[in-house]
């Protein structure tokens, strides 16, 4: 049964919580109803028809904002909000500009604006005139268009639409919407955009118009950006093919080996991608008096040429359809017919399929507290809008995003993805398992998860040997297992990777492989803690050390605290699912937990928080006289810690490291490294903030709450009115109080050609998770 017609039941005990996530049509203006009463200079919340959040910008472009020193903050200049379903990703940037990914075999951008410019090319120019009138042209897209002008044009985003609404004279108006319909299983989703254009006459006159819409056609990968295109191994190259009569141009794009390269199937791991997606572009109006015409131009460009009259007091509309597809003309007809035959007219400023992702989203009407209620169904979105399907793997998964992903094209890091599904155990139990399922695929027989994939299924050669992947992949199967109690999960069979290879086993015996490398690899070290190996949770912990001198050695509080938190709520899934106490994994779980206990234990005495790590042997070690967040939350979380004593570390803990900060905890008290206190070293960080929420949680419920409040959007905006990332999407982190750049990402300098999208999981999985999971524990 797909998801969107069921009741997801929250549990707490006996009692239980109903959510519908089929939500009421809630009645509100065109132009949206505002949430918060507040408008800023950069913008704020209204609620669509549908009653979904969305986001009116009304700030300027190119973004420009200062950091608490007085230097350019380094802002995104044309923000971006995401569109897209599991086939197809995009970016509406506020001027207009679209840039269409696709994550389907490699990460590429299908649409972009150079070999090397991490943003898109497209355009749209209307020509109006009159009989007593000249003719008049306006850009309507991109950094020198009318979309830039606050004064002169509306621009709103929200789950599967963007909406420009332009100002040409007191009697002519035009509205541009881009609608992205949802998808509706695991392996769907119609990987296309909808553009319609309205033109609305007030005047006396008729008004000739012409309308020209355009896309480039420049298929790059993203692993491939960061190299000079002289540099490359391979090039893209695209050819158009027209039909007329069904007004599609069909973009064909095929993979040239500039180097010697050894012959492989298609559907093999791979670098490149030797199958690249084709483009179409399609029109289309119900008005038979318009003219239509589709094109390609000599410069691989896509055109959309529409031409006709506004009557005076009248109006006219046009659709152009924008798809990827694998097929042909008749495959890309059947998109856009497929497109253009199921949205809602009547919803148009919301998107032709508003109603639909209302369906799909939770239904979060009856919720009192405004920001939860307006940021959950957000995220919800953000995470179906970005969760991409994967060709080599034949399953659905969230990306971490931001820069790993959009940017550097590369399915990094499990962890992340792992974390990423946490929320989708409640709001789409079908996609988190499809979730879970593509990090399965990427263990080998020993039980190592590895760390990602870049190119189509291809596992790079990499420096890191994680120590916790295995862990992450415990926390996931717990949660998933506790929440759907989908126990027959289980029993299903996944291959190993590479999964061309066809050996598979269930999900139990791959979850066994992966405890063996966790208690045998990994290992222990001196203190009975969890060894680092190369890295625990922080990728640069040993910045400023050789790991080829430390991972031997080194044990991580964090490991250890955070499998004391998880295992026994994974042995709890597992037992339910009906293995018996004196089953051979459960007691080698038990075991393997109540040893690191007593190491753990000891190890911290009578303490007042976790150290964070020993290096070579236990010199230096380090977290003893400093706080560092990374292992408090998951301490806060083990069920045998007595709450008074997690009463007394919490407070100790928020002293240290919650102070003077004004969206959550630090990740150091003070750097331990002696740098400046940015990043790993002293920034926010959402992932570790969510487990913080978790902690406070299992002791002071409604002092967790106050604690998701904080780290919502709605806070941000409060504590920093100047900043764009942060009012509805961020990267994975943040520099804190110690840093000159507080507020703001410390090594990332975005521009027009390197567009700083944001869109990473962790700001939109960990408070959907975190909400959630405090309604569950109530």
């Amino acid at each position: 049964m797909p998801h969107h017609t069921r009741r997801a039941v929250l549990r707490a005990g006996t009692a239980a919580i109903a959510l519908p996530w089929l939500a009421p049509v809630m009645s509100a203006s065109a132009t949206g109803t505002s949430i918060d009463g507040r408008s800023t200079r950069i913008g704020r919340w209204e609620q669509t028809r549908a009653g979904l959040p969305a986001y009116r910008y009304e700030g300027s472009l190119p973004a420009l904002a200062f950091d608490k020193t007085g230097r350019d903050a380094q802002q995104p200049p044309d923000p971006a909000f995401i569109l897209g379903n599991y086939r197809l990703t995009a970016f509406a940037h506020v001027s207009g500009i679209l840039q269409l990914l696709t994550g389907e075999r490699v990460w590429a951008r299908v649409n972009a604006a150079g070999d090397r410019m991490l943003y898109g090319d497209n355009h749209a120019r209307l020509t109006v005139s009159d009989s007593e009138s000249a003719a008049q042209a306006y850009d309507l897209v991109g950094m020198q268009s009318l979309a830039i002008d606050p004064a002169r044009t509306t621009r709103r985003f929200g789950p599967g639409f963007a909406h420009w609404g332009y100002a040409l004279s007191p009697e002519l108006h035009a509205r541009r919407v881009v609608s992205a319909r949802p998808s509706l299983s695991l392996r769907d989703g119609n990987p296309s955009l909808v553009i319609t254009v309205t033109l609305n006459n007030s005047g006396s006159r008729s008004v000739a118009f012409s309308h020209e819409e355009g896309f480039g056609m420049r298929y790059v990968p993203c692993n491939l950006q960061r190299i000079e295109p002289d540099a490359r191994v391979a090039r893209y190259a695209s050819s158009v093919t027209n039909d007329a009569t069904r007004r599609i141009a069909l973009s064909q794009t095929r993979h040239i080996p500039v180097a010697f390269t050894v012959e492989d199937a298609v559907d093999a791991p791979n670098l490149h991608d030797l199958q690249p997606v084709n483009v179409f572009l399609h029109a289309h109006s119900s008005d038979t008096a318009l003219s239509l015409d589709i094109s390609g131009s000599d410069d691989e460009r896509l055109l959309a040429r529409i031409r006709g009259d506004v009557p005076a007091g009248g109006t006219v509309s046009f659709d152009i359809v924008i798809g990827l597809t694998y097929g042909d003309m008749d495959q890309a007809a059947a998109l856009a017919t497929d497109m253009l035959s199921s949205g809602d007219r009547d919803r148009i400023d919301d998107g032709l399929y508003s109603g639909l992702w209302a369906t799909q989203l939770p239904d979060m009407t009856q919720e009192q507290n405004p920001v939860f209620r307006t940021e959950m169904p957000w995220h919800a979105h953000a995470l179906e809008a970005m969760a991409t399907y994967s060709a080599y793997f034949d399953e659905t998964f969230v990306p971490q995003g931001t820069i790993y992903t959009y940017e550097d094209g590369e399915n990094i890091s499990n962890r992340d993805n792992l974390q990423a599904l946490l929320p989708l155990c409640y709001s789409n139990p079908p996609l988190a398992k499809s979730c879970l399922r593509h990090v399965l695929k990427q263990t080998t027989r020993q039980g190592e998860i590895k760390r990602g994939t870049s190119g189509f299924g291809y596992m790079p050669p990499s420096i890191y040997k994680e120590s916790d992947a295995q862990l992450y992949m415990f926390m996931a199967v717990g949660e998933y297992l506790r929440v759907t109690r989908d126990h027959a999960l289980l029993n299903e069979r996944v291959e190993f990777y590479p999964v061309e290879g066809n050996h598979s086993e269930t999900v139990l015996n791959v979850l066994k492989r992966h405890f063996v490398y966790l208690r045998d690899e990994v290992g222990t070290g001196e203190h009975g803690l969890i060894r680092i190996l190369n890295s625990d949770w922080s990728d640069s912990f040993f910045h400023l050390y050789s790991p080829n001198l430390t991972a031997a050695s080194a044990e991580s509080h964090l490991n250890s605290a955070m499998a004391l938190a998880i295992l026994p709520r994974f042995i709890a899934g597992l037992r339910a699912a009906g293995i018996g106490q004196d089953d051979p994994f459960i007691a080698a779980l038990s075991h393997y937990h109540d040893d690191l206990s007593a190491a753990y234990m000891t190890d911290l005495g009578d303490r007042t928080f976790s150290a964070r790590a020993y290096l070579n042997g236990g010199k230096p070690r380090y977290g003893v006289d400093v706080v560092c967040l990374e292992p408090q939350g998951f301490l806060l979380q083990i069920p045998d810690l007595p709450e008074p004593r997690k009463a007394a570390i919490y407070r100790v803990v928020k002293e240290a490291t919650f102070a003077p900060e004004k969206v959550g905890f630090r990740i150091r008290e003070k750097p331990i490294f002696g740098t400046s206190g940015g990043g790993e070293d002293g920034g926010f960080w959402f992932a570790l903030e969510g487990q913080m929420v978790l902690g406070v949680s299992s002791f002071d419920k409604a002092e967790a709450e106050k604690l998701l409040e904080t780290m919502s959007f709605h806070n941000f905006a409060k504590e920093y009115p100047d900043y764009v990332l942060g009012r509805w999407t961020h990267t994975d982190s943040m520099q804190s109080s110690l840093h000159p750049r507080e507020g703001l990402m410390n090594y990332w300098k975005p521009s027009l050609e390197e567009s700083g999208i944001g869109y990473c999981s962790h700001p939109h999985s960990w408070p959907l998770y975190n909400y959630f999971h405090l309604r569950d524990v109530r």
